[in-house]
């Protein structure tokens, strides 16, 4: 991405002058190291684990292992074959003629439910489906259900979703721990949904969720102290 280009630019231009290596990370993994921090899970790295990345561009499930070059070895289980989560709460939530972004407006919307609409999780070709509840609030805007009614009825459809692509991934990849990133992850009803039918499955605090920074500070520390390791 474009906005990364200027800090990698920078960190080849200080290489050259100081002979450091340079070490990159996707933004994928450092969400998950920002997750993992938060919750104090970082212990999770010594093993496989299932990582989500749940936000307005990736709707991901992932197999992480430990990796000696990169800290983890990423490698995909499932994703959204169309609409991604984030796109879902967004392109609600103006429907709704809610303010961009639209995540904690729809989850404090949510709150105002005063029933809840059923909503099928749609898994196909080993992966998730969500263009279908968009056309489904289009639907009940024009029929004028009320926005709380609405709110609720995309958490759980998001939540329903995560929740059937968690179960599919243990059941390919066994009965592993869980960490969940991403912004709509920092949706603190979705999350209460999901620990509430699964074990062993991790949160971070949300800003941790929504911002990788901290994940890609916590990289760099890593791979400086494996330097200085191999230096002594």
């Amino acid at each position: 991405m474009p906005c990364f280009l200027c800090g990698e630019c920078l960190a080849d231009s200080l290489s050259a002058v100081s002979g450091f290596r340079v070490h990159r990370t996707s933004h994928q993994t450092g969400h998950i190291l920002a997750a993992l921090y938060s919750a104090d899970k970082l212990s999770l790295l010594k093993g496989p684990f299932i990582a989500f990345h749940v936000s307005g561009g990736t709707t991901d499930c992932l197999y992480c292992e430990p990796d000696d070059n990169e800290i983890i070895k990423i490698t995909e289980i499932s994703s959204s074959l169309d609409l991604k989560a984030g796109q879902l709460i967004d392109r609600t939530g103006i429907m709704l003629g809610l303010k961009f972004p639209c995540g904690i407006e729809l989850e404090r919307l949510a709150v105002t439910a005063d029933k809840r609409i059923e909503a099928k999780a749609v898994m196909r070709e080993g992966g998730c489906c969500l263009s279908g509840f968009e056309n489904k609030v289009a639907d009940m805007v024009k029929n004028g259900e009320s926005p709380g009614n609405i709110a609720l009825f995309v958490l759980d459809a998001i939540g329903e979703t995560v929740y059937r692509m968690t179960v599919s991934a243990r059941e390919a990849k066994g009965d592993l721990p869980v960490i969940y990133a991403g912004g709509v992850m920092s949706d603190l009803y979705i999350a209460e949904l999901l620990s509430s039918r699964l074990d062993n499955v991790y949160f971070s605090e949300p800003d941790f969720s929504r911002d990788n920074a901290a994940g890609a500070a916590l990289y760099a520390s890593m791979c400086a102290k494996k330097a200085m390791m191999f230096m002594m």
